[in-house]
């Protein structure tokens, strides 16, 4: 049994290593067109508003390093290598997670888990068009800021959680201090990911007071001083979007109106995104012995989207979708911890039909998400955002 399971880890390595070796010659290869502006997307426009310093983000700083140390050609190109290394450094930030968060797992299939969750996309239909703007595929390729945040949201749940879990002891100086850097650099490069998460942990961090009658309240008001900074970025960079005026009309934020049709559709579209998360979690989670991290995750998560039904932007954004960049940026880690949940319930698929029947809809679920993937991955256009769409 030994030798099996020997072998089966090493055939799942190689396998992780073919799959690795083409999404990163894939990354480069489209990172580049959108860099050279043969696919349309939004790095030509990141690279100009970082050279008119009229960007706020981390990335404006790559960008004019790039610009001022090479010609234009070579500076696309280095950038596109920066975000293909951005996205490797992504992966192993989401097996990180998975051995946070599923410890018992196998290192080799938390790493195929971290690699899948960065090729899913949702659910489609005959005759659905719109499958980027209409279906909130996750893993998108198109927006520099949003590649370079989600890399830093992994380790800042998981710095979160031990924080959590110890409110009751003494916090360690170097998970704090991990929590808030990492917050505060995601939040940098783009604020979407802490306006889900920030009302979450605030939630928690309430609850937790009134439950424990304000027993513990210098750990939990230090957990929520680590916030602050990014909260401070948070701020600064809404002073800077909402303040000045762009091509003559100015953006706000305001609350959205829905109509319950237009609910209705919300609703299935991210349900559609998000299949196999709720499966897993649903028949999976509760068994773990870390699930209050997976609850966490999943509040966040609900946060998310919860915040892209109720908030928008008026004027020159009101088409950007920003408020709904938060469920996407967390999009790799929620299914990362769906597809590692999944490999768990393999091995239970003998003991019952029932266990039999759970793991092969969770598989079908897991086809279905990778084929959509794939499909956005391997059929890029050469115009407008031809390569979302049917």
């Amino acid at each position: 049994m030994r030798i099996e399971k020997a072998r089966l880890r090493q055939l799942c390595l190689c396998f992780c290593a073919v799959l690795g070796a083409v999404l990163l010659w894939r990354w480069q290869r489209i990172f580049w067109l959108e860099c050279a502006d043969y696919i349309r997307a939004d790095m030509v426009g990141h690279v100009a508003l970082a050279l008119g310093h009229n960007d706020y983000s981390l990335s404006a700083l790559i960008i004019r390093a790039l610009w001022s140390a090479f010609d234009e050609g070579r500076a696309q190109t280095l950038l596109s290598l920066i975000l293909t290394a951005n996205q490797a450094a992504g992966v192993a930030m989401l097996w990180w997670l998975l051995r946070e968060t599923l410890p018992e797992l196998d290192g080799s299939l938390a790493l195929l888990a971290a690699l899948l969750a960065n090729v899913v996309g949702p659910w489609i239909f005959p005759g659905q068009t719109g499958m980027y703007l209409g279906v909130y595929n996750g893993n998108v390729w198109h927006n520099m800021t949003v590649l370079f945040s989600r890399t830093w949201i992994p380790p800042s749940l998981i710095f979160f959680w031990r924080l959590w879990e110890a409110r009751r002891e003494r916090l360690k100086a170097r998970d704090w201090l991990g929590f808030l850097l990492c917050l505060l650099i995601a939040t940098l490069f783009k604020p979407s990911f802490l306006g889900a998460f920030a009302p979450a942990a605030l939630l928690l961090l309430v609850w937790d007071f009134v439950k424990r009658r304000a027993r513990g309240f210098k750990n939990e008001f230090l957990i929520g001083l680590a916030v602050l900074p990014a909260v401070g970025a948070l701020v600064w960079s809404s002073l800077v979007l909402y303040a000045d005026d762009f091509a003559g009309t100015q953006s706000a934020m305001a609350l959205r109106v829905l109509t319950p049709a237009l609910l209705l559709s919300l609703l299935l579209m991210f349900l559609r995104g998000l299949l196999l998360p709720l499966w897993t979690g649903a028949i999976q989670a509760p068994k773990e012995p870390r699930r209050e991290r997976i609850r966490i995750l999943a509040l966040v998560n609900a946060a998310a989207i919860l915040e892209a039904l109720l908030l928008t932007e008026t004027g020159f954004r009101v088409n950007d979708g920003n408020f709904d960049w938060g469920y996407i940026s967390l999009y790799p880690a929620v299914f990362a911890v769906a597809i590692g949940l999944l490999w768990r319930m393999l091995p239970r698929m003998g003991e019952s039909r029932r266990a039999r029947a759970y793991a092969i809809v969770g598989l079908v679920l897991l086809l279905g998400h990778l084929a959509v993937g794939v499909y956005c991955l391997s059929v890029p256009g050469t115009a407008g955002y031809d390569w979302f769409y049917f």
